[in-house]
């Protein structure tokens, strides 16, 4: 069957659809195509099938999220390097390491383009027979994005968002009554989802890369997202209850009540987006196809934080998302000051005669976070490159090399692996916030139970098991078999001593949300974990900067309403250093 498919089918005002979706789609075959569209060449707004749109929603949300929280690029103002997952150093550290953040508009590249494809759905279900289906999977979506773009700018467009040319300077609604939106649309989705029932059409389930037309798993991250947001509000009991929203009441009626409200705990379940990896459209941001060159990969280095917390932890987790450094130094005397040859098993090394300040002998390094010079970090020098790679080869040369800080696993340089996926919501996240919701009183429970269930279910998201040899040995800097009950013993005995069981959950949670965004939004909201110490030459001081810029999209076309939106900040400046209504008056996150 020859198809001629033109730019037409993506000509939907202003909502354009992922070219994956195509890719995908075409894979289902001719009979599921002759479902699709009765006439492929003549196709218009009306009757683009909504399988199609589903599946850009999706593909579309794994790439903006990927490129904002992880992969993406410098002038997204990344918030890994925030959240001291990872440093850059090379090119342009001072923009990520040391928040010299950019503006970014809404519609940045792909940013917005899945929130109005998602609305765009919800208006494409009327008359569908899977209509309570896709009303559902849209108010979720939306939701999301909803969710995400107020928690990064504050006030933004909600209420007159998604209009097209009917309202081409939206009003910007204030964040409060954002989340009140949000919190009430979950709610509906869920209800919708629970009464469709089944999904009838086999090529939307197939459409559906998330879930393939399961609508239980699509009810659990629904609610899941609703306890997200309502935690998020944790900081604004008060106003959201002069508001009509009881927060904690919401709370606890919904962890109640698992058949009306079933919740994402088991990792099996998560809200995660494979990449095929089979071309540069569908493949993991960093993988080879998309990057040929391997610099950008290795700018990207592990952040000191996180690597001294999971080597302090004995958290196998460690040797899963981080590479041990290419050459190591070690503290032994071999007639010289420095010396770089081979250990007795054959491995380049860096032998120093003494201890030098500064200098990190560990197996994992990471760097320190937001260093002046970055690229010089544990004796980085051209010199004892140049040494090594006369001994071994295949030691890593050109931009940003540095063999003696570790670099990401190389998990994240191929085009597509089973660990590696978007995370829009994890088994992991819903039990460190039921866990933290009863720490505070909003739930009864054990909280202890629910903070390893948390830890638990990252660990299977990386595919850890009992017996793996990952746990690194700070001693023997070699990886020894995990013990799964030692590390659950370990962690429930530090977590009965904490003093702040609430600290303890987040920061195990941060560790937990390597490679997503929600760690900036726990952080900004509670002020854990305490990491701005950890800062050594940011833009201002220790402090870390708690919101996006409004972007030059939003400052020329609808100047009138994003001024007042700025006028909602504290102080009333568009910066990434101004307060939203979200953490105003709370003195989080400082």
């Amino acid at each position: 069957m020859k198809l001629k498919m033109t730019t037409k089918i993506f000509n939907m005002k202003f909502r354009q659809f992922q070219w994956l979706a195509i890719v995908v789609l075409l894979s289902f075959g001719c009979e599921s195509l002759t479902e699709i569209n009765e006439n492929p060449n003549d196709l218009t707004d009306e009757r683009v099938n909504p399988a199609y749109i589903l599946t850009s929603i999706l593909t579309g949300s794994a790439t903006a999220l990927s490129d904002v929280s992880f992969s993406g690029n410098v002038t997204q103002s990344v918030l890994s390097e925030a959240m001291q997952y990872t440093q850059r150093d090379f090119l342009e550290f001072s923009v990520t390491n040391q928040f010299g953040w950019y503006p970014l508009s809404f519609d940045y590249r792909s940013l917005h383009q899945p929130l109005s494809n998602a609305a765009y759905l919800g208006r494409r279900a009327e008359g569908n027979p899977d209509s309570l289906f896709l009303k559902g999977v849209s108010l979720t979506m939306q939701s999301m994005w909803f969710g995400f773009q107020t928690s990064l700018w504050g006030d933004i467009p909600y209420s007159e968002a998604n209009l097209g040319t009917e309202k081409l300077q939206p009003a910007f609604d204030r964040q409060k009554d954002v989340f009140i939106g949000i919190i009430t649309d979950l709610d509906r989705a869920n209800s919708l989802l629970k009464q469709a029932g089944n999904v009838k059409s086999a090529v939307l389930s197939r459409a559906d890369l998330l879930y393939q037309g399961d609508i239980l798993k699509w009810r659990k991250f629904t609610n899941s997202l609703r306890i997200r947001y309502l935690m998020r509000l944790s900081e604004k009991l008060t106003d959201m209850t002069n508001a009509g929203l009881d927060v904690k009441g919401e709370f606890a009626k919904m962890v109640g009540d698992p058949t009306n409200y079933p919740l994402l705990i088991n990792s099996v379940d998560n809200a995660a987006m494979s990449y095929p990896g089979t071309n540069t459209i569908d493949s993991w941001r960093m993988g080879t196809l998309l990057k040929p060159t391997p610099t950008e990969f290795h700018r990207i280095k592990a952040g000191a934080t996180l690597i001294d917390f999971l080597k302090n932890q004995n958290d196998p987790r460690l040797s899963v998302w981080f590479r041990p450094v290419e050459v190591q130094t070690l503290v032994r005397d071999k007639g010289a000051e420095t010396v770089i040859a081979t250990d007795e098993s054959g491995v380049v090394k860096r032998f120093i005669s003494r201890y030098r300040e500064g200098v990190d002998t560990s197996l994992y390094v990471g760097l320190k976070i937001a260093l002046v010079n970055p690229d010089i970090y544990n004796d980085n020098n051209a010199s004892d490159r140049t040494r090594a790679r006369e001994i071994d080869n295949a030691i890593y040369s050109g931009g940003a090399e540095n063999p003696f800080v570790s670099y990401l696993a190389q998990i994240f340089r191929e085009n597509s692996h089973p660990l590696v996926k978007t995370v829009f919501m994890s088994a992991s996240e819903t039990n460190f916030i039921l866990a933290e919701a009863t720490e505070r009183g909003w739930l009864q429970g054990n909280s202890e139970n629910l903070y390893w269930e948390a830890v638990r279910a990252s660990l299977s998201q990386y595919g850890i098991s009992d017996g793996d040899a990952k746990q690194y040995n700070k001693v023997t800097h070699t990886h020894d078999a995990f013990d799964l009950d030692a590390f659950e013993t370990k962690l429930k005995a530090e977590f009965k001593q904490a003093d702040n069981k609430i600290e303890a959950i987040l920061t195990q949670k941060w560790a937990s949300n390597f490679t997503t965004v929600e760690s900036w939004f726990d952080w900004r909201r509670t002020g854990y974990p305490n990491i701005a110490d950890n800062v050594v030459a940011g833009a201002q001081g220790t402090k870390i900067p708690v919101r996006y810029i409004f972007g030059e999209s939003e400052l020329n076309y609808n100047s009138e309403h994003v001024q007042m939106a700025i006028t909602n900040l504290e102080p009333a400046v568009n910066d990434q250093w101004s307060k939203m209504w979200l953490i105003q008056g709370t003195g989080k996150p400082w």
